[in-house]
């Protein structure tokens, strides 16, 4: 692998795929298969508890909650204990008997199963395990336990015994040294595979063999209940549900952790849909979801690092690798030196990053049931899309759900992330490359601040500058970034949002890793599939949504809020009789068009793609100017229009269509204002005719006026 680090401008781009089929990274050639195959990731979705002696025991009872999910692996495991002595094999274990694999047996599919190894001679027997008798039913809470001793092993499910053998153990006189793991994957592969898809809740490991009454009690007692006077291990998942601890509320205070983040704060066996803050009742929210694909940190080696030189202008830069004949491209942003006096520029690009991590490895393009509905026409692969289909180790983003159909909560940077990258379709990052193409050619001074800046350092990280303007799709925000836009606004910033979308879906930064987001989403129709009852974050307990419906609408910010989508064309901008106003006459100088934009890369227009609205009802400022509207969208853009009432039509003929993105300019206090296109697409049209066009030149004016010292004002009379 030869790193070759470059400054990446869209003049320079090609069509090359970062990915082959037969690409190798770190040793480690693609192969088709789940998290933690030949990827050589370390670490599977599950938790994981070191080992110690007193879980090394001939008489015990295991027990826990289980809601299984789905069905795939040939015996998918609730939670094993390795023995240390020949890799990868089970000294104990509960499981549920999967459909792959299944040679004649007596055990069927479906049931649950436990294993101890080195016994032999039990009936109903599949490749070490054993049937207890008892159907595990998907998409329900089931109890489930193993008591054993010299003598007796005995099954339970809901309390009930479903099996019972009378066998002596055999002896084992090596040391035992293997973890105990929950939600893992089946020892004895290669590769992690069987994963369990489903829920776990409150497994206990109790030093003794409890009888039919005191198991039953368990049963009944819930995840509530007081850690048992037995527990050798006894895991509440209730507890610290915003970090990735497993807290062990026995004697023993074994803690463990979790692999790969499977969902947290997530119903229960004893949720009662009368409170949706986990917060307030944490015992209803105290299972954790296992999936077969989450994947949170590839966790590869180092092969180089980079010290970024202190002299180096800040911009957007990657890292080349290449390898067999193949290429990647990792990026990543050069903020000014810490420690300099002041700034070089009076203008920052405010950089999307949570936006991306919220888009990593974005499957439901391809796989999505509205997709081609969306574009119009027929999905096109290219190979990057057939790269994710052949390789889900790689993860996917939250637009997507994992293999059970339960959402995706949770994305992570941390992994190789196929559409972060200069080459390919233009969307996202590599779109919003086309703005930097656009500063470089005009020779506007500018600085980089990313979300990842914003959220940690809030209003700090804006300050220093006069302007801030967005990228093309600043849909994703925390609340300390909201907070520190608004705050910067507050004191008098000027704000271009140049795009679409933007300021939508709240979302929550993994407080310890970078660039891992958590997104939750409920009430909207078109995005059903990845809805979820489970309504707060499980890193913040904030509650989840979009920002419209917690009550801080983006209207309130830029003044435009997001309508509909289409993606099969884009229209241009007719100028209103409001962009004669001379408030707004900066904006148009040397404008000479009626329509504006009606051509670029993106679909032949600038607004498109996604579309956003003023509307005074949502907090658009009432001496706001809409300066330029956008007409003509194709009916595409009304099958997922945002509210019913944009497809009820008006008893006013002369209303404008609500099919529309809004060109919006107004005033702020401290002599500041806010610049805003409503559109995805708006960045696309910047390089037609090598610059030389009214996109470019009405971004041009407002972004020159915005870093202008003189101060903006409120028009008389009104109100900011």
């Amino acid at each position: 692998v030869i790193p070759d680090v470059v400054l990446w401008l869209p003049g320079d781009r090609n069509e090359r795929d970062l990915y082959g089929h037969t690409s190798t990274f770190n040793g480690a050639k693609y192969v088709t298969g789940k998290v933690g195959d030949a990827f050589n990731f370390d670490g599977t979705n599950e938790l994981v508890v070191e080992d110690a002696p007193d879980l090394n025991l001939a008489t015990f009872s295991i027990e826990t909650w289980v809601y299984p999910t789905s069905l795939d692996g040939a015996v998918e495991i609730i939670c094993s204990k390795e023995t240390g002595v020949t890799p990868n094999q089970i000294q104990y274990g509960l499981g549920i008997k999967g459909p792959l694999n299944a040679r004649p047996t007596a055990i069927p599919r479906g049931n649950f199963v436990f294993h101890l190894g080195g016994l032999d001679g039990i009936p109903d027997q599949y490749a070490g395990w054993t049937d207890m008798g008892a159907v595990a039913p998907l998409n329900q809470w089931t109890h489930i336990a193993l008591t054993v001793d010299s003598l007796n092993i005995v099954a339970y499910v809901n309390g009930r015994e479903t099996r019972r053998f009378r066998l002596r153990l055999p002896e084992n006189s090596a040391p035992v040294t293997g973890a105990l793991r929950l939600g893992g994957h089946a020892p004895g592969v290669p590769e992690a595979r069987d994963h369990f898809n489903g829920r776990i809740e409150r497994p206990a490991l109790l030093g003794a063999a409890l009888d039919v009454d005191g198991l039953a009690a368990l049963a009944a007692a819930g995840s509530a209940r007081p850690a048992h006077r037995a527990a050798i291990g006894d895991w509440d998942f209730a507890r610290e549900i915003s970090s990735d601890r497993l807290v062990d509320v026995g004697p023993g205070a074994r803690e463990g952790v979790a692999v790969n983040l499977p969902a947290r704060a997530v119903t229960g066996s004893a949720w009662t849909g009368e409170r949706h803050d986990w917060r307030a009742v944490p015992q209803e929210y105290a299972a954790i979801h296992f999936h077969d694909d989450d994947v949170a940190d590839a966790r590869w080696d180092t092969d180089f690092a980079l010290d970024v030189p202190r002299d180096w202008k800040s911009g957007c830069y990657a890292a080349h690798l290449t390898a067999g004949g193949e290429e990647f491209w990792v990026p990543f942003f050069v903020r000014p030196a810490a420690g300099t006096e002041g700034r070089a520029a009076r203008a920052a690009f405010l950089i999307p990053t949570c936006t991306y991590a919220a888009y990593a490895n974005f499957r439901s393009r391809v796989t999505g049931r509205w997709s081609e509905l969306y574009h119009g026409r027929l999905t096109v692969l290219d190979r990057t899309d057939w790269l994710m289909q052949d390789y889900p180790a790689l993860g996917s983003s939250t637009y997507d759900t994992h293999s059970d159909g339960s959402p995706v909560m949770y994305s992570s940077m941390l992994r190789p992330v196929t559409n972060f990258r200069p080459t390919g379709r233009i969307y996202k990052f590599c779109q919003d490359l086309l703005i930097v193409d656009w500063l470089e050619r005009s020779g506007i001074e500018y600085e980089i601040v990313t979300d990842d800046d914003l959220h940690a350092e809030g209003v700090a990280a804006l300050a220093p500058y006069a302007c801030v303007f967005t990228a093309s799709h600043p849909e994703y925000y925390t609340t300390a970034m909201l907070d520190g836009v608004e705050a910067f606004l507050g004191g008098g910033g000027r704000f271009m949002y140049l795009g679409g979308n933007g300021f939508y879906w709240r979302t929550a930064f993994h407080p310890t890793l970078p660039g891992v987001v958590e997104v939750r989403r409920k009430g909207l129709g078109f995005l059903s599939p990845t809805s979820v009852p489970e309504a707060q974050f499980s890193l913040t307990g904030e509650v989840a949504g979009t920002w419209a419906s917690v009550g801080r609408p983006p209207n309130l910010i830029c003044g435009v809020g997001f309508v509909t989508q289409g993606f099969d064309a884009c229209e241009g901008y007719r100028r209103t009789e409001a962009s004669e106003d001379p408030r707004a006459a900066f904006i148009f100088d040397g404008v000479t068009n009626e329509v504006v934009g009606d051509f670029g890369m993106l679909q032949n227009g600038a607004a498109g793609y996604e579309i956003d609205r003023a509307d005074a009802a949502l907090g658009t400022p009432a001496h706001a100017l809409i300066v330029a509207r956008s007409q003509n969208h194709s009916n595409i853009y009304e099958v997922s229009v945002s509210s019913f009432m944009d497809l009820v039509p008006t008893h006013d003929q002369a209303a404008p269509d609500p099919i529309r993105a809004d060109m919006v300019f107004f005033e702020t206090r401290g002599g500041g204002a806010v610049f805003s296109v409503g559109s995805i697409a708006w960045c696309g049209s910047l390089a037609h005719d090598a610059c030389h066009n009214d996109v470019a030149r009405i971004t041009g004016n407002v972004l020159r006026r915005f870093v202008d010292e003189t101060p903006f004002a409120m028009p008389t009379g009104r109100k900011p």
